[in-house]
């Protein structure tokens, strides 16, 4: 006997297939990228690192996958409260922007400078520089605000400052 799939059956099938294998990789390496050592390799903190990771996430953009997936996968390395901001505040418009412009590109992170400590709280500014940009794009390279948290000893975001909140740690140049 012999079993038949029909093609749109099938393309479904494989496509809940690679969803379920990325999120098993996801939960795979996760918990190695937040293991908080004293210094880990290249010299970046931790704090910096989570920084550096979660804006990696945040500015990763692809219009061929399921929307909800980039938001999932930020959370990954968010706190609960920044999962819900981005959900909320940025994954309506991200997910709008991203299949208006049909957006699939990366970025490269670096951290530059840690502005602010509150307890267990850091805000880090860091430069990111988008691989591919988009036509609608005025800069490929930008410079954002991302505060981070530890909790439970693994540093996690809380959040990518809006513009009105970056302004507070702006340094007026000469």
């Amino acid at each position: 006997m012999k079993i038949s799939i029909q093609p749109k059956a099938k393309k479904a099938l494989i496509f809940i297939g690679a969803i379920v294998i990325l999120v098993i990789v996801v939960l795979a390496i996760v918990p190695l990228l937040h293991r908080d050592s004293a210094m880990p390799e290249g010299g970046t903190t931790p704090d910096a690192q989570a920084a550096v990771i979660a804006a990696s996430a945040f500015y990763t953009l692809d219009d061929t996958v399921d929307p909800e997936l980039w938001a999932t996968h930020i959370c990954a390395y968010s706190t609960e409260a920044g999962c819900r901001a981005i959900k909320k505040f940025f994954a309506p418009s991200v997910e709008a922007m991203v299949r208006k412009n049909r957006i699939q590109t990366g970025c490269v992170v670096t951290p530059l400078r840690l502005v602010s400590v509150r307890g267990n709280a850091r805000i880090w500014l860091v430069s990111v520089t988008i691989i591919t940009p988009w036509p609608d794009l005025k800069n490929p390279i930008q410079r954002v605000y991302v505060e981070v948290e530890k909790m439970n000893g693994i540093w996690l975001m809380n959040r990518i400052l809006f513009q009105q909140e970056a302004i507070a740690y702006l340094t007026p140049t000469p």
